[in-house]
């Protein structure tokens, strides 16, 4: 808990990171996207698994967000090439799988296909950012001063 309060109140933590937030909810990547930026994070957004793909590959995000339900293709087989990707270069970057309703099987599933983590939608800002926070911890220890 001491954590969570002290990025919820000191978003320095995740100033300059760079989020990929993949969703076909076009809403949602508006609404999301603005917070994000508002805690000095850089959003790139992508609908679909190719444009993401490219993104990823071009932008190298620090931490990826996707949407795992999505009618013309799930965040699974993105989440998938992401992997072998990093799997490659060595750098395992941080998957957060997003969707309407988050149950104990999906949960399995998504943290078996890669993700590192699983948020349900309406996001709780706050607790995104120190998630978002932990996660920039976590991957860049010398980030913080803790």
């Amino acid at each position: 808990m001491y954590l969570n309060s002290r990025l919820t109140t000191n978003p320095s933590f995740i100033q300059g990171l760079r989020v990929l937030l993949v969703d076909n909810d076009v809403n949602f990547c508006n609404s999301l996207t603005p917070m994000l930026q508002s805690y000095g994070v850089k959003v790139q957004t992508a609908s679909l698994g190719e444009q993401a793909l490219e993104i990823f590959v071009q932008w190298q995000p620090d931490v990826l967000l996707n949407g795992i339900s999505s009618p013309k293709e799930d965040g699974y087989a993105l989440i998938q090439q992401v992997r072998t990707l990093t799997g490659e270069r060595g750098k395992v970057v941080p998957a957060i799988a997003l969707t309407g309703a988050v149950t104990e099987d999906m949960y399995q599933r998504a943290l078996l296909a890669g993700f590192s983590l699983c948020f349900a939608k309406p996001i709780v800002i706050d607790d995104f950012v120190a998630v978002l926070g932990i996660l920039a911890i976590t991957n860049n220890p010398h980030s913080c001063s803790c």
